[in-house]
Parts: C-alpha cells; structure tokens; sequence
C-alpha cells in the first residue's frame, strides 16, 4: 500500500550512515537533504572492492535508473558512479584480487543483479576491468542470474529461512523484478519473490520470523525486533517493525512494478488454530558458483497456533560441524524466544561463526513432532566449553519459575516447558544472566514442549501437567508422554516414534501444509487461502 510504502521510506530516511537512506530521501524528493559525501564515502569502499561491495552497489545502480534524470540529482556524483561502475569486478572469474565475497546464495544473485543493470545503463561503453563492453556484462549477469533463479523457484534456498540474509536475496530480486529489461528475469524474480515471501509468512510469529535458520546471527536471534526482515514484513503486510536494516525495504518500496500478491499478505497475517506446515530445499552446487559440489538438502517443520510457534530443522548432519544454522526456536513473542546451542566461546560478535548464541560446534540431532521438540547433542569429551545451553529470556515472559528440573515461561496465553538429561541451572551472574539455562555434559538431550491455556488451564495447571507426565529422559534419548495423549520416543540414533509409528524426518515434499502441496522441482505452485487461489509459473 502505498501510505506503508511512504511510512517506510520515511523511518529509513532518518536512519545515519547508510547510503540506502540517502536513496529514501531521493525517492521522497528531499533532495536537499542527501549527503552527498556519503554517498562519495560508499563509491569509495566500493571502489577498494570492500567486503559488500555488491550490497551497495546494487543500491547505486538502482538509485541511477530511477532518478539519474532528475533536475537534482547532485551533479557532483556523476562521473564518480560512471567511473565506480565501469571499473568493478562483476564477478570472481574477472580480473583483480580482493576481500569480496561471490561464493554464498546471497552474494552470487547480489554480483549478478550489478551485472544486469550496470550493462543496462552503460550497453556500449568499455567496462575497463574487463575490457568488455556493458551488453557483454548484461548478458553474462542475465544468463546467471536465471541460473540462480531457476534453482530457488525448483528447489529453495541453501540459507533457509534466513532472517539476515533473506534481506540480501530481496535487495536483489526486488530490483530484478522492477528494473531488469529482460522480461524472463524480471518475472522469474517476481516469482522466487512471492515464494519467499510466501515462506517468509507461513514461518512467521505475529510479525516474528521465529522459523529455523539456513544462517542468523545472535541480535536477530534474541529479539525479532532487530530482524533484517522485519521491516519488511512491516511494509509487505503490516506486521513486524522498521528498524536500521533498511536494504531490503528501501529496495521494495522503490519498486513499483512489484506488487505482493494479497493472498501472501493474508496468509502471513493469518492466525490458524493449529498449523502443521513441512519444507524440503534441496539442489545440487556447482562448483563454478558454489565452491563445492553435490546434492544438499534440509527438511523443516512449522507447528504454529494463535499462541506460540515451534520451527525446526529435522536430523540436520547430526554430529556435523556447525557455522550459523539456527536448529530450532519456540516462539511466543517478538523477544520471548527459547532455542539451545552449543557454543564455542563467550563471544557473541559476529566474526565468531558458530559464537555464544548464533549455530553450534556440533551439530545436534532433532526432531519435532507439532508441540514437542527433541534435540539431542553429542560432542567430544575435550570440548572447549563442555556444555549446552538454552536461550531463556526471563525479562521477555510475563512469567517463569524453575520447579523440579523444569524451566516454565508463559507469555500471554502460550507457555513452553524445558528440561535437559543433565539437568538445568539458571545463570545469574555475568552477561547471559537471566537469559541462560546451562546444562554441563557432552552428551545430553534437551526436551521442549509447548501449551496453550485454552488447552492447558492456567499456567499453574501447565506445570503441573508437564510434571505429571511419564518422562524417561537420558543424555542420549527420550521416551516420553505429551500433553495431547501421546508417546514420542528418538535419540541421537534410530527413528522418531510417535505412539510406535515411525515418521519421517527427510523426505518431504518442497511445501506441505494447509496452504499448498507442491513436490520439489515442480513447474507450477498453487498456494490456496479461503476461496482465493495463486498459482506461481516455477518454470
């Protein structure tokens, strides 16, 4: 809508440092407001082939399309951006050695999309790193960037479900689908932009991108106030925040010719009584664009009622090492958020991969099965650390208590329980006080169960179902009781059991839950809401 659009573009106009401000005031027409030296500043970084050079220089090119010709634009920038753009390194294979990254899904669409519109501006001119003219860098993005496009609208995102990262792919897309001439990349953007918004949506909380993560970092996993992609799902369909990661909202409110389908938005702002929703992302690297070869694949799962949300990724290279794969979260708030991790350190900034907080050393097996949640670690006796940990936001629930070897938490009227094989402590002293549940032990396994009081009485009532349950907890497997008359039974080997059944863990079809069903590689995707249909062309 477009009072949301100007409401977006005003909150990122106000944000300092960032030349994606300085293209908000341009889009509001305060041209006496933009800072031009920052804008001088970027083409510099950009110039030193800095680390993100992509990011912005993506912004640059769209900022020149869309207001190259106005009265106002500072003429001061207009050999500087020609130069910038004819100079750079549009991908790893050209000439020049420096700190900037091509391998990961997000960069590689980034570099790709710079190609496109930079050969669109300048077709004829020499671009002189390479010698080659901009219709020959159009193309080459062109066919590249359908290469990344067709493998996300077939099989998904290697990053799934990322909340940083997420922002990267949209900065991207948006500018694909509003910007690109070539009219097989323009649509094929639109679509593997409704379909992450349509992923985005269904693994959303109440505005909270609470869902398992391809890759995070620790201030997104703690309040999904500071998410990338918060801001746009503010702007998308009005839930979540504005905050200062403007990339992605700047880029889509600037694109006119991209228009959420409404069904999204009412998915995304659906509240279901009870949502069962599975995913498989699955494709094959090459090795001229991923560093790296062979099939991969992840298979997830989304439990969502009006109350919580529980997310998690399914038997994930169990005993793997880990980077920034956020395994599982439960959801009840924007901060009120639990999630356990092993970690390597006590540093929580981001050049740590795996740190504090954001992925794991080891990997941990897990399963979910709708409210309950089993994730079982395993790692070696010379571990750095030599525990696990929840994430428990004390200051975030509007209750909690430790009561017989269980940490209970409500928030409005969901509640969620949590205990580990090893038993639990709650820190109390240093950073982490109050937000961490320790749990010492090389070998343990942590159970989560999640409640509503419309089921589960009052939160006195919670606990005392929890604690009445038959549980036989083990560092290594569980055999347990739910509180819906079930028994689940998994461990770091053998299958997950539910009431003697086995049910699978990998497997499943690319989306399936109330809203579509559409196997992996499929040409078509029909997402249903009430009586309104999409279809999305994947081919």
């Amino acid at each position: 809508p477009a009072e949301r659009r100007r409401d977006a573009l005003e909150h990122a106009a106000a944000v300092k440092g960032n030349v994606f401000a300085e293209i908000a005031k341009m889009a509001l027409g305060r041209w006496d407001k933009v800072d031009v030296d920052l804008i001088q500043r970027t083409i510099d970084d950009i110039n030193r082939r800095a680390d993100c050079s992509d990011f912005y220089l993506v912004g640059l090119l769209g900022m020149m399309l869309r207001f190259w010709d106005e009265p106002d634009f500072p003429g001061e920038l207009r050999m500087p951006l020609e130069a910038c753009v004819l100079n750079f390194r549009y991908w790893m294979d050209e000439p020049g050695e420096d700190a900037m990254c091509f391998w990961s899904e997000n960069h590689q669409i980034l570099f790709h999309t710079c190609a496109v519109l930079a050969g669109q501006i300048y077709p004829e001119a020499s671009f002189t790193n390479t010698g080659e003219t901009g219709r020959w860098h159009q193309e080459k993005g062109e066919r590249m960037a359908l290469s990344w496009l067709r493998k996300r609208a077939a099989g998904g995102f290697r990053e799934w479900d990322s909340n940083t990262y997420f922002e990267e792919d949209v900065l991207a897309l948006s500018h694909l689908a509003d910007l690109a001439e070539d009219a097989d990349v323009a649509d094929m953007a639109a679509i593997v932009l409704d379909k992450l918004f349509f992923t985005m949506g269904v693994n959303s909380f109440k505005g909270a991108f609470g869902s398992t993560h391809g890759r995070s970092y620790s201030p997104f996993l703690q309040s999904a106030r500071l998410e990338p992609t918060s801001g746009m799902a503010r702007l998308m369909w009005g839930l979540g925040n504005f905050n200062d990661r403007i990339l992605g909202v700047v880029s889509l409110a600037c694109a006119r010719s991209y228009e959420l389908p409404p069904i999204l938005a009412a998915i995304a702002t659906d509240q279901p009584e009870e949502l069962w929703h599975r995913e498989q992302h699955a494709g094959v690297m090459e090795q001229w664009c991923d560093l790296d070869e062979g099939p991969w694949a992840i298979n997830k799962v989304t439990y969502k009622t009006p109350d919580f949300m529980l997310s998690s990724v399914q038997d994930y290279n169990p005993g793997g090492a880990g980077y920034q794969q956020h395994i599982w979260q439960a959801t009840l708030g924007p901060d009120a958020v639990v999630f356990v991790t092993h970690p390597p350190c006590v540093g929580e900034d981001g050049s740590h991969r795996p740190n504090f907080w954001h992925g794991n050393v080891v990997l941990p097996r897990v399963a979910q099965w709708k409210d309950v949640l089993v994730a079982v670690h395993n790692f070696a006796p010379d571990d750095w650390m030599g525990f696990t940990h929840a994430y428990f936001p004390a200051h975030a629930f509007d209750e909690h208590v430790l009561r017989d070897g269980w940490a209970f938490a409500r928030k409005g009227d969901g509640y969620v329980a949590i205990t580990a094989a090893q038993g639990i402590e709650q820190t109390t002293r240093g950073l982490p006080a109050y937000k961490e549940l320790r749990s010492h032990g090389r070998q343990n396994t942590w159970l989560c169960m999640l409640g509503r009081a419309v089921l589960d009485g009052s939160f006195t009532d919670f606990q005392d179902k929890i604690l009445a349950l038959d549980v036989d907890l083990t560092p290594q497997r569980v055999v347990t009781q739910t509180l819906r008359g079930q028994e689940i039974a998994f461990g770091w080997e053998g299958p997950l059991l539910v009431d003697g059944a086995e049910q699978p863990l990998a497997g499943f079809p690319h989306y399936d839950g109330p809203y579509t069903s559409v196997p992996l590689n499929a040409e078509t995707m029909d997402i249903l809401y009430g009586e309104d249909a999409l279809r999305l062309h994947l081919v």
